[in-house]
């Protein structure tokens, strides 16, 4: 399978969250991911998206950038932030995250135009 991607733009606020969680869910199932996976892949991206959404610069756009290859979708979410914010890696969130992925990563990045963006990469497999 050539790996194939999806994304998805949302206003960054927590209404619009369910739309990005359902595209996770609805591309897994497409995957024929077992249940279980597909039931973590939305967890995970609910939860991803929402310690974004608590770093977010306002207004702003929340980014979700799905990746499917062979039994594996790697979720790449992201929003603004402001200068000194980071994606916490601690807290409970963080570890009901870490329970229901393969892996996932935190980071702060800047885009070309020196803009902080808040970074969290996921993956779950049936692999």
């Amino acid at each position: 399978m050539t790996d194939r991607s999806v994304e998805v733009s949302v206003d960054a606020e927590p209404e619009l969250v369910p739309v990005i969680r359902n595209v996770a869910a609805d591309l897994a199932i497409r995957m024929d991911l077992q249940l279980d996976t597909i039931a973590d892949l939305r967890l995970a991206v609910d939860e991803a998206c929402g310690l974004l959404l608590k770093q977010a610069a306002t207004p702003t756009t929340l980014r979700c950038r799905f990746t499917l290859s062979e039994h594996t979708i790697t979720a790449r979410a992201e929003v603004a932030c402001e200068d000194g914010a980071t994606p916490p890696q601690e807290g409970f969130s963080w570890h009901v995250l870490n329970a229901l992925v393969r892996e996932v990563r935190s980071q702060t990045i800047r885009e070309s135009d020196g803009a902080p963006v808040a970074v969290i990469e996921l993956a779950v497999s049936d692999a």
